[in-house]
Order: C-alpha cells, then sequence, then structure tokens
C-alpha cells in the first residue's frame, strides 16, 4: 500500500514539472518576441516550433538556391498589437508564406515570397 502511494506521489511530481517546464520555456521565447516588437513596432519576426527568428537580409535566387534547405513549414497567422507570439505567428511576413531550413546551418531559415527571398536568423534565449 505505502508503496502505491510512493510510486502515485512520485509520478504526478513528474508530471508536474513537466507541463510546468514547457509552459515556462514557451512563455520566455513569447515574452522575448514581445519584448523586440516593443523595442521596434517594425520588427520582422516569426515564431515557429518554439523557436523564435529575426530578419537578417533579403537575398536573392542565387544566393537562396546555393544553400542546401529542406522546407521547414509556413506562416499561419499574423502577429496583433498586445497578443502573444504562437507557432506560426510572423510580424511582417502574411499567412501562407513558405518557409525553408537551411541543412548545413539550421539557425537559419529562409522565407519565399513573390518579390523575393528573405534571410532570418533564430534568437539566441537568455
Amino acid at each position: 500500500m505505502v508503496t502505491k502511494v510512493i510510486y502515485l506521489f512520485l509520478l504526478s511530481t513528474v508530471i508536474l514539472f513537466s507541463i510546468v517546464g514547457c509552459t515556462i520555456e514557451t512563455s520566455a521565447t513569447q515574452e522575448m518576441a514581445q519584448t523586440l516588437m516593443k523595442e521596434d513596432k517594425n520588427s520582422d519576426l516569426f515564431l515557429i516550433e518554439s523557436i523564435l527568428y529575426k530578419k537578417v537580409k533579403t537575398v536573392n535566387e542565387t544566393e537562396f538556391k546555393s544553400v542546401n534547405t529542406t522546407p521547414y513549414g509556413q506562416i499561419s497567422m499574423n502577429y496583433k498589437k498586445n497578443k502573444k507570439f504562437q507557432s506560426g505567428m510572423a510580424s511582417v511576413l502574411p499567412p501562407g508564406t513558405k518557409l525553408y531550413r537551411s541543412i548545413e546551418h539550421p539557425e537559419y531559415v529562409y522565407s519565399s515570397e513573390e518579390s523575393g527571398y528573405t534571410m532570418y536568423q533564430s534568437v539566441p534565449e537568455g
């Protein structure tokens, strides 16, 4: 009986810490996005797979094609002032914009738009 109680307590504790740990990590990334938007309302950012990316530069088709990339998803919604950043949300890129991740340098992601390509870099936490 005591063994079952201890087992149940340990299991509950592990589940609770797992939930809290994931929530804190996501909140930190969302808060970082909020801070960057407050500092510069024209920031070109997006959040995907709990990683925040910020615009580095515009690239031409030749430069984009010289990078070995893999599809990485697409933008699903636009950021609204005073709302929390969510996965798939962008401050500038329109919904439907396709994203490609560099295979050699996974910290770089490229967006493909009608006007060309843009390179983004992941924003380190902390």
